[in-house]
């Protein structure tokens, strides 16, 4: 069996006993998002305070690699993938606002604008664009990503994950976005 087939039936079975343990839960337990029970989140309940220990900043550009297909050396084929963009809004207390979402091939030519108008993501909230497994923009793919804010916030984790099974195969990564420009 080779190397890439082995960490791929790995990949296969810790993604399956991931999926299947988070997605039980106690009968007795069941999440509810319109519970009387659920109250609102203040963060003064945390045991650690903001001390401003935290570097705090007004927005980012970022640089997110976005795979949407890497080479298969069986038959000089590529296996193709689907991906999806994550931006959380880490910050407690304060929304963001993506201003641009871009997406760009191999050759670094544009393909497409995910986002017309600035989009707010509230306190804790996350947005997510969809890359289908169709699209042929290539191993260097990538996005660049927008945001800014009013106030001063928590940077946003801005990922990727890519994601493809064919053939009785599967195949799974992520990446995570990197800073090229800074407001602070």
């Amino acid at each position: 069996m080779s190397i890439f087939k082995f960490s791929l039936s790995i990949t296969i079975c810790i993604t399956a006993i991931l999926f299947f343990a988070c997605t039980k839960l106690d009968s007795n337990k069941k999440l509810s998002h319109n519970s009387k029970d659920n109250k609102k989140f203040k963060d003064n309940t945390l045991l650690i305070k903001d001390n401003n220990s935290v570097n705090k900043i007004h927005g980012q550009v970022l640089y997110l690699p976005v795979y949407s297909n890497v080479p298969y050396y069986e038959h000089g084929r590529k296996f193709d993938l689907s991906a999806f963009v994550a931006v959380h809004n880490t910050d407690l207390d304060n929304s963001i606002k993506i201003t641009n979402v871009i997406y760009f091939d191999n050759d670094g030519k544009f393909v497409k604008n995910f986002i017309y108008n600035d989009t707010i993501i509230k306190p804790l909230g996350t947005i997510n664009f969809f890359v289908p497994e169709e699209d042929q923009s290539g191993t260097g793919a990538n996005f660049i990503v927008e945001w800014v804010s009013d106030s001063l916030v928590n940077e946003p984790l801005i990922e990727s994950v890519m994601l493809g099974l064919a053939s009785g195969q599967g195949l799974s990564f992520s990446s995570t976005g990197k800073v090229i420009r800074q407001l602070r």
